[in-house]
């Protein structure tokens, strides 16, 4: 497989709070087809939510309620969020499968403010860019100004954020640079007949009603968008799929009618624009799936539109080899034994399922947990790989250590960091506790060309303090404003000292072990999805000091 799917959602909500069940909005299986895969990537565009200042205080310290409800929707489904941004009540939230995280290269976001001639955020854009197994893409969600008459201005809006819209990727800078764009969000492009022959809105409506198969063509070529992306004012580089669906606004809140203070408008669109011949070995593409709105929602008075697209990438989706359900897996690591005791070289790892008890070697775990790749021979993975955590961590340990491999290819940057996540994170903003690689140094053993191994040392009672299961991830971080995820460890038991365990008998059966296994303790962290520019997170955050030292 070669190819990822995207799902996008744009939808202006109007300042209205999720009223609705929003399962259906996001295409989810039903009992009547439980195995539809699922996409790759979701991409959630939101205009016009909630943001007077109060809001925006309160949005600061707790996530909004939009946010809130497609995280507890998607990241039960094992998604987490990649990159998200907020610009007043512009909003853009981008879901991935757990699989393609460590995928996830110069994952960088950015706004431009419109309103008030660029003084003020209420219209504008928001935009996440990263790059995904060598093809780079970005994503941007906009509200450009309203009404019939304010066309320049949204010509106008348009053209300043292309120039503005700045990346630190030298060859990814501007948003048009990239492989692939796709463009979201309340456009507000309007119906536009000439003066003499303008009709009214209920002549609008009457004239929507005798459509048919969905053929919009009649009205669509007053459409303001389509003009000028023929006349090449604005939005000329990007395509769009065929309409067949009736005007997304305006209606009246709570019902299926169109409001006729308003004429009946396609102001909600999803773009894309694909740069097919940049490499020489693939020509990219992005073949579209669906293109529609979602008429059952009615807590706006604008309808969400969505759209589904497979995009052609440079190297194939890791192959998942089937492996045991999360649920049925309990995990315990064996502890290190001290210095000289080679009687407990070898982890004991115990699995406890559902039903009954399975004991599996090695050999055999790393083979239900093995994935493939294949990439172009111009096309670097930069991957770093955590060393099994063969130990327990206890709350309050003065110093612990473990190691991680990078490849040959991975560039240490003084920025780089190291993050403790809970084992089931939902956000890579998200993490516990984190610290740099500044004391980092390249040995002179470390030949260019060959694997390097870093050694960590963490005081875990610093950061971690509920006992629970964890995870390592490695952000390389050039600058504050780019990272990239390289490496993700298993998941490692964080435990308390008066939980401390007997040293398990490495000749007894993981499944004879009479140490009960023990529920895992809730580890939320603060639910925050907000981007503030200019905001010292590294301040914020619990911060501690470490020793590293490649060997």
């Amino acid at each position: 497989m070669d190819t990822l799917r995207f799902y996008f959602v744009t939808w202006n909500v109007a300042t209205r709070s999720p009223g609705q069940d929003l399962n259906s909005l996001l295409d989810f299986p039903s009992q009547f087809n439980k195995n539809k895969p699922l996409p790759d990537f979701y991409v959630i565009g939101l205009q016009e939510v909630k943001s007077q200042p109060q809001n925006m205080l309160m949005d600061s310290l707790f996530t909004d309620q939009w946010t809130s409800m497609f995280n507890k929707i998607l990241c039960r489904q094992g998604f987490v969020v990649a990159k998200s941004i907020r610009l007043q009540g512009i909003i853009l939230i981008v879901y991935t499968k757990l699989k393609h995280v460590t995928h996830l290269r110069d994952i960088e976001a950015q706004f431009t403010k419109t309103g008030l001639g660029g003084l003020w955020g209420n219209k504008g854009a928001v935009s996440v860019r990263f790059n995904i197994y060598g093809c780079s893409v970005c994503l941007v969600n906009c509200h450009l100004a309203a009404h019939d008459y304010m066309l320049e201005e949204r010509i106008s809006e348009y053209n300043t954020i292309i120039k503005e819209h700045c990346y630190h990727i030298a060859e990814t800078s501007n948003i048009l640079y990239h492989d692939y764009v796709f463009w979201v969000g309340d456009l507000n492009f309007r119906l536009d007949h000439p003066s003499d022959s303008s009709p009214s809105s209920e002549e609008i409506v009457a004239a929507l009603e005798k459509v048919e198969k969905d053929k919009y063509t009649s009205l669509l070529k007053h459409d303001q968008l389509l003009a000028v992306m023929n006349s090449g004012e604005a939005f000329s580089e990007f395509s769009e799929p065929e309409i067949k669906f009736p005007p997304t606004y305006k209606f009246n809140i709570g019902t299926d009618d169109y409001d006729l203070k308003r004429k009946p408008s396609w102001t909600d669109r999803i773009l894309y624009k694909v740069i097919a011949n940049n490499y020489e070995n693939i020509t990219l593409r992005a073949d579209l799936i669906s293109y529609n709105h979602m008429p059952h929602y009615m807590v706006s008075d604008h309808k969400p539109v969505v759209a589904q697209f497979n995009i052609k990438i440079r190297s194939a989706v890791p192959v998942e080899v089937p492996k045991i359900k999360k649920t049925q897996i309990r995990m315990r690591s064996a502890l290190i034994p001290p210095e000289g005791d080679a009687s407990m070289v070898e982890p004991i790892a115990a699995f406890s399922a559902l039903d009954d008890n399975i004991g599996i070697d090695s050999t055999e775990q790393e083979e239900e947990f093995s994935v493939s790749f294949q990439a172009f021979s111009n096309y670097t993975v930069k991957t770093v790989e955590f060393d099994p955590i063969v130990r327990i961590w206890y709350i309050g340990d003065a110093d612990f250590r473990t190691q991680c491999t990078l490849s040959p290819d991975v560039e240490i940057h003084p920025n780089d960091w190291i993050g403790i996540y809970d084992a089931d994170f939902q956000n890579l903003d998200n993490y516990i506790v984190y610290e740099y690689l500044a004391k980092v140094s390249v040995a002179p053993t470390a030949a260019p060309g060959t694997l390097r191994k870093v050694t960590l040392s963490f005081p875990v009672g610093s950061g971690v303090r509920t006992p629970g299961f964890y995870r390592l991830i490695y952000f390389s971080q050039p600058n504050s404003e780019v990272k990239s995820v390289l490496g993700i460890s298993e998941p490692f038991e964080v435990s308390s000292k008066e939980d401390r365990l007997v040293t398990i008998d490495p000749c007894v059966e993981a499944s004879t072990s009479s140490s009960p296994g023990r529920s895992k303790p809730s580890t939320a962290t603060t639910d925050i999805f907000t981007d503030f520019t200019g905001l010292d997170v590294a301040k914020l955050s619990r911060h501690f000091s470490n020793d590293l030292s490649i060997d």
